[in-house]
């Protein structure tokens, strides 16, 4: 159960952009006044939102220190991935569900609320049931790119033209999951 929390959590950094659209599409100008009405249409809605911002941005730096962390101090011997044909994950039907926020959602209408809560729900358990975390923004603007192979994911801040593959790059399993980390040896 914590690991599905987890999980959803790390999803939902990915979600930090859209909340942030969603203000920003909501108010009427930049100014202090349409910032205070909009706070103040639902101010419940955007505490929640900050919370949630805020649990799942903790819960996504925590994540990429572990990964690097691990990199570094893995007893695991590395995997050549040179071999393998590395392809970046199609996102488009993210995006989709992304903009329909962007587009809906009304903070002062509760059923647009709910609306948009469900779908972000659905998606959300897909993305936890599938183990499909890695499709996170959040990683981009992080300087990550992530790359998919045989059911595998890569993640690492080369992109995949200035990757070098060499004794000096390899991956290293995260954990016991199908995910790895592509970084440089201190000792290269």
């Amino acid at each position: 159960m914590l690991s599905k929390i987890f999980k959803l959590s790390l999803f939902w950094s990915s979600y930090i952009p859209i909340f942030v659209m969603v203000f920003l599409a909501n108010l009427h100008d930049f100014s202090k006044a349409s910032i205070r009405a909009l706070l103040s249409a639902n101010l419940g809605f955007w505490i929640a939102l900050f919370v949630i911002t805020m649990l799942s941005l903790m819960t996504s730096v925590w994540w990429i220190s572990f990964f690097q962390e691990e990199f570094e101090e893995s007893s695991k011997d590395p995997i050549d991935i040179s071999i393998w044909k590395l392809e970046s994950p199609g996102i488009t039907n993210f995006l989709l569900i992304c903009a329909i926020p962007v587009l809906t959602l009304k903070p002062e209408f509760s059923p647009t609320i709910v609306v948009n809560l469900m779908i972000m729900l659905m998606v959300s358990v897909y993305v936890v049931e599938n183990n499909v975390g890695y499709y996170n923004f959040w990683l981009m603007f992080e300087g990550y790119h992530t790359y998919t192979f045989n059911g595998k994911v890569v993640i690492s801040k080369y992109k995949k033209e200035d990757m070098v593959f060499n004794n000096a790059e390899k991956a290293i399993q995260i954990g016991t999951t199908n995910i790895y980390y592509v970084g440089k040896f201190k000792n290269s």
